[in-house]
């Protein structure tokens, strides 16, 4: 019996959230140079309290821009083409092949209750998110 996709890639969206996965969208630098620039334009204008106030007002836009975490839940539900929905089935199943699932609907089950499946299976989905798609995995 044939297990419908999206109930597949559901559990596991659902397995990544649990373990609290998320992925950075590359804001990071951009933060970086906005908390620099902030600090030195302060300094420039206010001395060495304009660079405590410049570095302050700095570091709280860049913790805004930043704040673009994602879970890998969402990621993996949302983002992911059909075809990438099928590869990554694919790959899981792949890396889990060693328990000889006769069914693929018997999979999800017993990836949900078996915490070495579920460790192999994360692997396979933060190897997934990092080369297919070039997401960082932030944990």
């Amino acid at each position: 019996m044939p297990v419908d996709l999206e109930e597949f890639i559901n559990g596991i969206a659902l397995l990544a959230d649990n373990r609290n996965m998320r992925v950075t969208l590359k804001q990071s630098g951009k933060g970086a140079a906005v908390c620099g620039a902030m600090c030195f334009i302060g300094g420039l204008i206010g001395g060495p309290v304009g660079l405590a106030v410049g570095g302050t007002v700095g570091g709280v836009t860049a913790y805004k821009m930043s704040s673009n975490f994602r879970t890998v839940g969402d990621i993996i539900q949302n983002e992911l083409t059909q075809e990438e929905k099928w590869r990554l089935q694919e790959h899981i199943v792949n890396s889990v092949r060693q328990i000889h699932p006769t069914d693929i609907a018997m999979l999800l089950p017993l990836i949900m209750n078996t915490p070495s499946l579920q460790e192999a299976v994360l692997k396979t989905v933060v190897t997934f998110i990092t080369n297919e798609m070039r997401y960082t995995i932030a944990n």
